[in-house]
């Protein structure tokens, strides 16, 4: 009895042990982006509107926000959502199915239809893009949040079109102030 009651306490030790630096690492590269930390609450931002990838329904792009801020840049907030699930029931069902999403970094822009003019991300002084966006392979039941910061169109102009690559176009999309 002692020596199984040495041996139980010995498992839970090992159990409660941290794992290594490494493996913690995988499991944290492992965990969608969208997660929040932990006892965190998740929020999900509602959709400005929403659109289908053209070469795969069960991907979404969601558009969440178009807003003027510091600096004379425009910031546009996107959510790519897998929505694949299980296909068929019992004995024929499949595995959820993940999507490759790849893009030229030249098709995301905005235009400003007011000035008829096309607007490019922002990049920094060494050249480097000013935004966060999501290309690879995007695994079912997934979503990842992203955001690009562009010029600012003219105060004049209210409404502009945004161009996700891949998608349709979201057309007269209100500028928040």
């Amino acid at each position: 009895v002692l020596a199984l009651l040495a041996l139980v306490a010995c498992s839970k030790k090992e159990e409660a042990a941290p794992a290594s630096p490494a493996a913690t690492q995988s499991a944290q590269s492992a965990a969608p982006a969208a997660m929040p930390a932990q006892g965190a609450p998740m929020s999900k931002p509602a959709a400005i509107a929403s659109a289908t990838f053209s070469e795969d329904p069960d991907l979404r792009c969601d558009l969440l926000e178009v807003k003027r801020v510091s600096g004379g840049a425009l910031l546009v907030r996107w959510r790519m959502v897998n929505t694949a699930g299980t296909q068929g029931q019992g004995l024929a069902a499949t595995a959820p199915k993940s999507i490759s999403y790849n893009f030229d970094w030249e098709d995301l822009y905005y235009i400003d239809p007011a000035e008829n003019k096309k607007y490019e991300h922002l990049k920094d002084a060494e050249g480097e893009r000013i935004l966060q966006a999501f290309y690879g392979t995007l695994p079912a039941g997934q979503q990842r949040e992203n955001w690009a910061k562009f010029p600012a169109p003219p105060p004049t102009s209210t409404k502009i079109s945004i161009n996700i690559p891949r998608f349709p176009p979201f057309e007269d999309v209100a500028v928040a102030p």
